[in-house]
């Protein structure tokens, strides 16, 4: 049997959206076992973390104690950092399902990273302003205004910093950048800034209860914007629109696309794999609508458990995978969440990161309901609106 380790937020804040991820990864595993890819039985050995140091812990632990070669991993850009610069430091596979901060695999041997970065996020944010939402209002970059919102970590700091230099690069005046600390911070104060400035666009880079928060009060400040985009962790999560209600509607995110793209963007063979997963997701107790860290957590598991460990040549070692793991090139459209599988090679700045993995935005249309709209190979609707 090889024993895989798997490192999580189970509980705490961060829970659900740890708990669907690994059942992403769980799925995958499922599916790989029903065709016959593996020819071993594989176990996944998970170690639920909360904090930066806990992860680092549980690496230590599953690679010292349980001698594992592959480490899952994290949700969390905090705790990513934290647990793949240990995996790396003990020459471990890390292989992050969902976490998106740059600085993860920037320089690191060992950590491959499936899903598109924070940075990438941050552009997606701001071409979909420029290419979609600037023509529908009549305004050219040059003319157009934004305030950039973001939590002072690993994770907003990735993504803000991507969004204020395409804004840079493509004219638009970004009034201010409000940073604050995850633990402490003032949602009216930031309101009040936004508030402010009267800038036409907010770019939002937070977690879901501050998210939730910041987001209330602006609505509350009765400032006008011509659109909000929310990015990844907050307004993209399904809790945002259940919570939210009708305060979410005709925001925008951009984030790793869900189960809710266009078939179009999906190769046969991709669409039929879908099924397949939403069929082993919902086995696991998780409902057959897999959300955005779900199939984030399935294209992770597939591409390990399809895509590098069948190729392994005798016993499985970090060294091994890493090789064999570097030769991956599927085209895009032929992983169910509409991209493809080819890591950046060793010797560059970002080796180990996946240059295929899309990213997409969606809004909120009416309460509880998320459509993709762009880019449009993988749209199902078209945006609604365009000011509050």
């Amino acid at each position: 049997m090889l024993t895989l380790g798997a490192v999580y937020p189970l509980a705490g804040a961060q829970g659900s959206g740890g708990r669907q991820e690994l059942a992403g990864v769980r799925a995958a595993l499922r599916v790989a076992e029903q065709e016959g890819l593996l020819d071993q039985r594989v176990r996944l050995l998970v170690r639920s973390v909360q904090t930066p140091e806990q992860a680092r812990q549980a690496v230590d632990g599953l690679i010292h104690q349980d001698h594992v070669p592959v480490i899952f991993g994290t949700y969390g850009s905090t705790l990513s950092y934290a647990a793949a610069l240990e995996a790396n430091r003990l020459h471990t596979i890390y292989w992050e399902s969902g976490a998106v901060a740059d600085l993860i695999t920037q320089r690191r041997e060992y950590v491959f990273r499936t899903v598109a970065t924070g940075m990438t996020l941050g552009d997606s944010a701001v071409n979909f302003t420029d290419q979609v939402l600037l023509p529908r209002a009549g305004l050219k970059a040059s003319q157009a205004t934004a305030v950039i919102v973001n939590v002072d970590d690993v994770y907003g700091r990735s993504v803000a910093d991507g969004e204020q230099a395409l804004a840079a690069r493509l004219g638009i005046h970004v009034l201010q950048r409000i940073q604050y600390p995850a633990q402490s911070y003032d949602p009216s104060v930031i309101a009040q800034e936004v508030a402010a400035d009267h800038p036409d666009y907010l770019w939002d880079v937070s977690y879901l209860s501050d998210g939730e928060a910041i987001w209330k009060a602006i609505k509350a400040s009765g400032v006008t914007l011509r659109a909000a985009i929310g990015t990844s962790s907050a307004f993209c999560l399904p809790q945002f629109g259940q919570q939210m209600g009708q305060l979410a509607v005709g925001t925008y995110a951009a984030d790793h696309p869900s189960d809710e793209i266009s078939p179009d963007a999906l190769t046969p063979a991709a669409r039929t794999l879908l099924g397949e997963a939403k069929d082993a997701y919902a086995a696991l107790g998780y409902g057959h609508q897999m959300q955005i860290v779900g199939v984030a957590g399935f294209v992770a598991g597939w591409t390990l458990f399809h895509g590098v460990l069948p190729h392994v040549q005798g016993t499985v070692t970090p060294d091994r995978v890493r090789t064999v793991a570097y030769r991956i090139n599927e085209p895009v459209g032929s992983s169910i969440n509409g991209g493809g599988v080819r890591f950046a090679q060793p010797g560059s700045s970002d080796a180990g990161q996946n240059l295929r993995a899309p990213s997409i935005v969606g809004q909120w249309q009416a309460v509880d309901v998320w459509r993709t709209v762009w880019p449009m190979s993988y749209a199902t609707a078209e945006p609604q609106g365009n000011s509050w």
